[in-house]
């Protein structure tokens, strides 16, 4: 399959340790100005940006608790999200 190994400078010339890009695509938390910029960092749901807030960012961005939030219909939170930026 691979005859012999080829050092092409032109693909890669830096090296990218393994930790931390795996840090990078699990990192679970971000704070809410990171998530309203784009381009969002990579690896996050664009879909779902209120998963990846902190509690006190989720109050101060939703004005609402979690658990208040997860009481909406689905529709109710979407147009939330929307209203705040975060969809």
């Amino acid at each position: 399959m691979f005859p012999c190994w080829e050092h092409r400078e032109d693909v890669c010339n830096q090296i990218i340790l393994v930790e931390e890009v795996l840090a990078r695509l699990c990192k679970s938390l971000y704070p809410l100005e990171e998530l309203l910029a784009r381009p969002l960092p990579e690896g996050v749901d664009p879909l779902r940006l209120e998963m990846y807030l902190s509690d006190e960012d989720f109050e101060r961005a939703l004005e609402m608790s979690r658990e208040e939030y997860g009481a909406l219909p689905g529709w109710k939170q979407v147009k939330l999200k929307k209203a705040k930026g975060l969809f």
